[in-house]
């Protein structure tokens, strides 16, 4: 090697680092724009009040059913943009709506991902295949969708990512000190991985690939002797990032939850049909393709041509390491979701990374098998700012969208909000709901809704904590005369399917809520008159575990539902962009 070679290599390792930030800095740029745009969902209302509980000092049982881990950070966040915003106001600079300042910690860490994937890429092939992946996670919109929520999915894959960026660097290692202090990075990774989200299922793929390595000849350092100190450390810090772990009452709070508080409806509406949408047996289970067509129409063709070429090539080469991580992480773990009857779009951002990587692999096998063939580095690295190029268009079309985006074979804009809509547009509307009924219901009114927990939040923002908020799923509500009654197609289930079927063929007055592209919401004013005997609405379907039990519908709706209306007084009807 010439002196000039041994000085070049240092400059393009810190050419190759630098372009690695500035693909995370422009992640956080995409992730953190109009962050505050979408509403709260039910989820990150529950969230919210999570951290008002802590505010008072109580921990214990609250939102059990996740570490806090997540929680801390949001409320640190939300400290800070309130600090903000009490000095913003009196000098005329911009406040941080709450929406915002509860996301910000996901976006920072969402954005963080991107150098992490592209250390772990780099650690398994090369230098153009490594930044391939980091850019497929920094400009894809279904990981920028996924990481500008307040979902425990986010931080878990962040750390879980680096604990095992941090586990290959122990294997790599030659010596022992340096060993022990990469694995004890990786245990205290692996702690706030488990501290983010009670999920284990990337701690034990980490294992399965280095297992399938092992069992290949890629692997001839075990780390036997060195375990115990690795679960000790990773124990330590799991309890120090999530001490309500060791409260009892926290523990009966999560058992209380699994028995019997977690589920209070059933049903997720993909592509207009009603599936069940909880771990049981019981049909209509989710389809076992949910998540093959998630990536197939929601991953950009330019992105998604070298993930299906690169996951091939990496199961015709199986003898590497990087071939192990595909199949533990990538494969199995896609398996293990599409078999496993729950589905959320969310669950499969742990996956992502990996496919990400085989599209590194496909993309890096071309740009050698093109370079051996004459072409410069220079003509691919413009081929290479072309595509980001398009992925950048194609991110610009759809902002602030991005839960929204589907690709040419999922029908694109045409097709928005229609396949996968209690995903996609359940955190859309809340606000601009709020504000409409805040304006337009009785004092003392009610509001009857599948999404209690935001609109109530929103309601008590907007000044009307005289407006009840009645859940719609909720089997003991019976219709009373100027109940305000929530349609949304996004939150159909098996409880209020019929009722909501009814509601939207009936001539009852309505206002429908529009955000961007969709309408998410229509607001129908309840007016009961007698019967006209026109039309039978004899029951609901109601499913309680493996039996379809019949209830009567909602009766003084099914008389309301046959008749002429009076015509609802609304004040105006708003069209929010």
């Amino acid at each position: 090697m010439t002196p000039d070679e041994n000085e070049s290599r240092p400059f393009a390792r810190r050419k190759e680092l630098f372009l690695a930030l500035l693909l995370t800095l422009a992640s956080f740029a995409v992730r953190v724009h109009q962050i505050g745009f979408y509403s709260l969902s039910e989820d990150e209302t529950a969230k919210w009040e999570a951290i008002q509980q802590y505010r008072q000092g109580h921990f214990a049982g609250v939102n059990a059913e996740h570490p806090m881990l997540m929680k801390l950070l949001a409320w640190a966040s939300l400290s800070a943009g309130e600090q903000w915003n009490s000095h913003a106001i009196g000098h005329g600079r911009p406040v941080i709506s709450p929406e915002a300042a509860l996301r910000v910690p996901n976006a920072i860490l969402g954005a963080a991902t991107t150098f992490v994937l592209y250390l772990l890429a780099r650690g398994l092939l090369g230098r153009v295949g490594a930044l391939a992946a980091a850019t497929f996670w920094a400009f894809l919109p279904l990981p920028i969708a996924l990481n500008r929520l307040l979902k425990e999915e986010t931080p878990l894959v962040f750390f879980s990512l680096l604990a095992c960026y941090f586990y290959l660097r122990a294997k790599n290692s030659q010596k022992e000190g340096q060993t022990r202090s990469w694995l004890d990075l990786s245990a205290v990774a692996f702690g706030l991985a488990f501290a983010s989200k009670y999920a284990l299922q990337l701690f034990g793929l980490n294992a399965l690939a280095w297992y399938i390595a092992g069992r290949t000849g890629l692997d001839s350092k075990p780390f036997g002797h060195r375990l115990f100190r690795f679960y000790l450390i990773l124990g330590f810090t799991f309890v120090l990032a999530n001490p309500v772990i060791l409260v009892p009452g926290n523990l009966h709070s999560m058992l209380a939850w699994m028995r019997d508080g977690g589920i209070y409806h059933t049903g997720y509406n993909l592509d207009g049909t009603l599936y069940l949408n909880q771990p049981s047996l019981t049909p209509p289970t989710m389809p076992w393709y949910f998540y093959l067509w998630l990536l197939v129409v929601k991953s950009p063709i330019v992105a998604l041509i070298p993930i299906l070429a690169g996951s091939l090539l990496l199961l015709r080469r199986r003898n590497s390491l990087i071939a192990a991580f595909f199949v533990s992480f990538g494969l199995i773990q896609l398996t293990g979701l599409s078999a496993f009857p729950a589905k959320w779009i969310r669950y499969v951002l742990g996956v992502l990374p990996f496919l990400f990587i085989a599209g590194g692999y496909a993309t890096q096998y071309a740009w050698d098998w093109l370079t051996k063939r004459g072409i410069t580095p220079p003509a691919l690295g413009f081929a290479a700012v072309l595509l980001i190029g398009l992925m950048l268009w194609d991110l610009k079309f759809w902002d602030p969208f991005y839960s929204l985006y589907l690709n040419p074979l999922g029908g694109g804009s045409k097709n928005v909000a229609q396949l996968f809509s209690p995903d996609e547009i359940s955190e859309l509307d809340s606000r601009e709901t709020a504000s409409v009924v805040c304006q337009s219901a009785p004092p003392g009114g009610r509001l009857v809704t599948s999404k209690p927990l935001s609109m109530n939040y929103y309601l008590e923002r907007c000044g009307r904590k005289d407006i009840q908020v009645i859940p719609l799923y909720d089997r003991g509500y019976r219709p009373q005369e100027r109940d305000l009654i929530l349609w949304e197609d996004s939150r159909r289930y098996f409880e209020t399917a019929n009722f909501l079927e009814s509601l939207r063929s009936s001539r009852m007055p309505h206002q429908d809520i529009r955000v961007g592209p969709v309408v998410a919401t229509s607001i129908y004013s309840f007016q009961p008159l007698p019967s006209d005997g026109r039309r039978d609405y004899g029951s609901i379907n109601l499913l309680a575990n493996n039996t379809v039990a019949q209830e009567p519908l909602r009766r003084e709706a099914s008389r309301s539902l046959t008749t002429e209306v009076r015509a609802a007084n609304w004040d105006k009807e708003t069209h929010p962009q």
